[in-house]
Formats: C-alpha cells, structure tokens, sequence
C-alpha cells in the first residue's frame, strides 16, 4: 500500500452479500478496495476473484468488528500503509431471531458492538479526516428496518433505527458546516444474502416468500452506489420498499409491530398463534 494512485474504498463486511456487490461497483469505477471481515477463508475468495477480474489493489483485514476496539484497530491497520480512504462504507451488520427474552445478553451485545460501536467509532475516525480535507463520502447500511419495530428482530430493528438516525444527523451537521463531504444511508429491504442464515431465520415467512419480498445483493449495491456518488442522505431501493417504509410512518406503532412480525414467523408459528 505504498502510494495512492487511485482512490480507496474501505468495505466493511466486504466479503459477502451487499458488502461484496459494493466491492464490484467500486471496483469497476477504479476505486483500490480494502476489504475488512472476520473470516479469512472468505477474504481470500473475496481478494482472488476481485483480483481476477479487475485492475485495482485489493487489500483485506481479517477483524471481527465485534469486539471492543475493532474499528479503531482497522484505522490503526491502514494508517501503517498511510493509505487515504476516500470513501467509508459500513456495510456489516448481523441480526438475531428469537423473543427479546429467550436471546441470550451476549448475542445482543454482539450485534450492539457490530452494528452500533463499530460503525461509530469507524464512522468518527473517517470522518475527522474527511473533513479536515473537505473531500470523501460515507455509506451507511441502514435497514428499511430502521423505520418500524421489529418483534422476534427487536435489536437487530433497533441498531438500524440508530444508523438511519446518527446518518441524517451528521448529514445535516456536514451541510450546516458548508462541507462537501457527504454521508448517505442505504436502507434495503430484505435481501437475498446469508443474513437470514446467520439470524437463524431459514424457516420464516421472509425467506420462505423470498421470491416475492428479495431484492439481489446486486440490485442494491447499484442503486446504493448511485445514491452515495449523488449526495443522497436517505435511499430506498425497491418501489414496494418506499411504499412500505412510508406509508407505515402514519400507522400506530402497535399495527407496525404486528404487521413486521408476521414476516419473522414460521407457518408453526402463525397456526398456533
């Protein structure tokens, strides 16, 4: 990582799903690619196919961002190869499926550290340099979650109604302090990534529907890609998804909530219930 010849991305969670679909984009545009996940099998697979296809730098940190500190141990990484990253992209993110009650306080803490600390401390360390030079960009992924509780996702919902927040927040703070930098929140709906595996949520409603309910990783890492290079604060990829997330802002929470877990529920679930 000796000179900046071309802009840098970083990706977190860039090894699979929309993290991966990103890459490709940037990739495509010419951007070099560091690629941050906590598992080193898939790095490899990731760099190597990247690397096949593409003339850039393809770079990986194997971290699990997690654990307390691991944002600022990525930054610490890339400053030893004095790489400038014009562009953040805090994509991973998991979930857990369950009653808030029966899900044990470390997994919840496990999706508070990945989906809320990590992406702030990332966020803030990135972002004091993007301003400091008045130039780069952050993409956040949100969640059409974000907009709605989630029971059976209760924090899983919560973490992204957190990134959706912290993102307009600093969007309206960078444009007040006449920067040009510019932070754009991507918030899908569900898409067909190994999020529903890793949620334990292979039998519900959501995946069994997938058809009718999924987007691509592909089909919104394009429209999330286009969204960040145009400055938007909030996007939305899907008709249905828009649809959905905004005519929900004028139902009571309560009618929210039920309607969200009926997409979370196993067919068992729905006749007993």
């Amino acid at each position: 990582m000796e000179n900046d010849r071309r802009k840098t991305v970083l990706i977190t969670g860039a090894s699979s799903g929309i993290g991966k679909a990103l890459a490709h984009q940037f990739a495509a545009d010419g951007y070099d690619i560091i690629g941050v996940a906590e598992n080193g099998d898939t790095l490899k697979s990731f760099s190597q196919e990247m690397k096949g296809k593409y003339q850039v730098e393809i770079f990986t940190i194997e971290k699990d961002l997690a654990h307390d500190g691991a944002g600022k141990e990525v930054y610490e990484e890339v400053k030893k190869h004095n790489r400038t990253i014009n562009i953040l992209v805090n994509d991973a993110g998991v979930g857990q499926r369950g009653n808030f009650v029966d899900i044990p306080f470390e997994k919840d803490e496990e999706l508070v550290h990945l989906n809320i600390l990590a992406l702030t401390q990332l966020t803030k360390l990135y972002l004091k340099e993007m301003v400091a030079r008045n130039e780069g960009k952050i993409l956040m992924l949100g969640s059409v979650a974000g907009f709605q509780p989630g029971p059976l996702l209760a924090v899983y919902h919560a973490t992204k109604a957190y990134v959706v927040s912290l993102s307009e927040a600093i969007a309206t703070e960078l444009k007040d302090m006449g920067s040009e930098v510019t932070i754009t929140c991507l918030c899908p709906g569900p898409t067909d990534t190994n999020f529903f595996s890793r949620a334990d949520m292979e039998n519900t409603n959501v995946v069994h529907h997938k058809e009718k309910l999924m987007q691509s990783p592909e089909e919104v890492a394009k429209g999330g890609y286009n969204a960040l290079m145009d400055g938007e604060r909030v996007f939305i990829p899907g008709a249905s998804n828009k649809i959905m997330t905004f005519s929900r802002r004028v139902m009571p929470k309560s009618v929210q909530a039920r309607m969200q877990k009926k997409f979370y529920e196993t067919n068992e679930e729905e006749v007993s219930g």
